[in-house]
């Protein structure tokens, strides 16, 4: 009977709540030992994971093995417990789920943060589930400037204890935020609209719909439209799309890749529908905006160069 009321009592504690405590237990017993950085110096492989927003992970149990691109080239890291992972906006990682891993990750979009805790017993490429919670309404000053300064040194895969100490003061600064009170968040459709933006940055790569997204949330599909219509003024379709885009645009700024291979990359099947849809966003076509990116802007041949880039992109 204890047994069972405990069961209980562990469903009902909220996801919020078993995050902050699982990050508290980090960094009271656990000090940042080695941060990994990511760049986009190569093209993602297949089944990479990309997003438009800076990505950190840290490994709380078991190792999280993963391929990276760094230097350009790609290699596999093998982070623990005290190792995190950084990796900027644009760049890539390919987490290796087939062993057991407990890890926590933080997800920096343009309006919000959202975290998520993967307990994963191994023996399956993907992790069947995950607890999610998330910061809404930005961030506030000492956490965007925490983070700022570490693009910067991503930027440089720079070493030493300056990166430790600012990757832990950034993780110290979720937490803050996530035990914020509610009564600063914003109403629940800014909130629900802000965490289907999140999952669609995420997810973008992936054949997702209006309807496959409305499941995954527990809407209706016309709830979705009219929260797009009426919070983003603008249809789903259409941030699908400029979110998709966006990702063309760096590609084509960075990797001297197809339109083929770049349609595929942000999951257009069909090119010459790739090539309209550039145009109607963008006004001109992928290989004019190349042609126009390579007179513009000189080689770039390091990751600063290639950081400062990517500041300029639309969020």
């Amino acid at each position: 009977m204890k047994a069972a009321n405990a069961s209980t009592r562990a469903l009902l504690v909220s996801p919020n709540r078993i995050i902050i405590r699982e990050l508290e237990n980090f960094l009271h017993n656990t000090r940042v030992r080695h941060v990994h950085f990511g760049d986009g110096s190569t093209a993602p492989p297949a089944l990479a994971y990309v997003t438009n927003f800076a990505r950190l992970s840290v490994t709380l149990s078991g190792c999280h093995t993963m391929e990276i691109a760094s230097g350009g080239g790609a290699k596999i890291i093998k982070p623990i417990r005290g190792h995190a992972v950084f990796v900027p906006d644009h760049a890539w990682n390919k987490p290796d789920w087939s062993g057991p891993v407990e890890v926590l990750t933080f997800l920096f979009g343009a309006k919000q943060i959202g975290v998520s805790l993967v307990r994963h017993q191994g023996g399956t490429q993907l992790p069947s589930s995950a607890l999610k919670a998330s910061v809404h309404g930005g961030y506030d000053v000492p956490t965007h400037s925490i983070l700022a300064a570490l693009m910067v040194l991503a930027a440089d895969h720079s070493k030493g204890p300056l990166v430790r100490l600012l990757t832990e003061s950034l993780l110290h600064a979720c937490l803050r935020l996530l035990k914020s009170p509610q009564k600063r968040w914003p109403r629940k459709a800014i909130r629900t609209y802000e965490s289907i933006c999140l999952y669609v940055q995420e997810n973008f790569h992936s054949p997702i719909t209006r309807e496959s997204v409305a499941d995954h949330f527990g809407l209706a599909p016309n709830h979705v439209s009219r929260l797009f219509r009426k919070e983003g003024l603008m249809r789903f379709n259409d941030y699908l799309n400029l979110v998709r885009i966006n990702r063309a645009k760096f590609m084509l700024q960075n990797y001297s890749v197809t339109l083929k291979e770049i349609a595929s990359d942000c999951c257009y099947n069909d090119a010459a529908y790739f090539c309209r849809a550039f145009k109607k966003i963008c006004n001109v076509t992928p290989t004019e905006y190349r042609a126009q990116c390579a007179t513009a802007v000189q080689p770039r041949t390091s990751p600063a160069n290639i950081w400062q880039r990517r500041r300029t992109a639309v969020p």
